[in-house]
């Protein structure tokens, strides 16, 4: 038991991404100038949900800790080592929000002792609420989901997600030599936007795997636990526990998760 009440939670995220969504087509036509204008929006349009969400599960579950740890590694870790603690990322894909794309989404994460327990992404362009629970399965609208059953990577459509900026990110050339690796062996791979999303869009079949370079797993843990209630596989870049360190995610169906670790370990061709 999570000790949370399932329908109010996911309730209350549809109703910040719906408000989230109107603001949205408000602005078609209107993308920012500069990352100047849209640091400011997203300051802007990121804290006022984000302090809805707070404000509402603080009042109704005031034992739970909640986390400002979205950009902050050592509040991540503090928050991942005990107790109950919710971690939101309001608008993930934020880039996509203030262009005018419609790949962004609503996340929502409770962790327990570092573990995900309950998580929802809420797509409010496509009227699509995914959620899980640990041990009772993933589901898309309120229909379980599973993973895809495809038994080959050759035949896999992979995503991933590069650096937002490159210029003050390490991990280019992981992206980069990830990128060669496993194009080179699967079918399709693509770059989205919301990974929360994209980790659904695993949980449901749609996507066959995703992998990404990092420390971002404040970010990976709501499609984290959708992947795995859908019976898929979650592991960092080299095949390890997920969230035990600096290391990355890789998640993708139990037949394709080894191929894909196999890629990204491989010598790019």
């Amino acid at each position: 038991m999570v000790g949370i009440d399932i329908a109010f939670c996911t309730g209350l995220l549809k109703e910040v991404g719906d408000d989230l969504y109107a603001k949205f087509t408000e602005m078609q036509g209107t993308p920012p100038h500069d990352f100047e204008e849209l640091a400011h929006r997203f300051q802007q349009h990121n804290g006022q949900a984000e302090e809805v969400l707070r404000s509402v599960l603080q009042a109704n579950y005031p034992d739970i800790r909640w986390s400002d740890g979205e950009f902050d590694l050592e509040e991540q870790r503090q928050a991942m080592r005990s107790g109950d603690c919710w971690i939101c990322d309001p608008l993930d894909g934020a880039f996509h929000f203030f262009q005018g794309f419609t790949f962004w989404s609503t996340a929502l994460c409770l962790t327990r002792d570092g573990a995900p327990v309950f998580s929802a992404v809420y797509d409010p362009c496509r009227r699509e609420l995914f959620h899980a629970v640990q041990g009772e399965g993933a589901y898309l609208n309120g229909t379980r989901i599973g993973a895809g059953q495809k038994r080959e990577l050759k035949h896999a459509v992979v995503a991933t997600s590069h650096p937002t900026l490159v210029s003050k990110d390490g991990r280019l050339v992981q992206t980069v030599q990830g990128l060669s690796r496993v194009m080179s062996r699967s079918m399709i791979t693509r770059m989205l936007g919301s990974v929360s999303l994209q980790l659904a869009y695993v949980a449901n079949g749609r996507l066959d795997a995703y992998w990404e370079h990092g420390n971002d797993t404040f970010d990976w843990l709501p499609g984290a636990l959708l992947v795995q209630e859908a019976g898929g596989t979650v592991t960092d870049t080299e095949g390890r526990p997920f969230g035990q360190g600096p290391g990355g995610i890789a998640a993708a169906s139990r037949m394709l998760h080894p191929q894909l670790i196999a890629a990204l370990q491989e010598e790019a061709v």
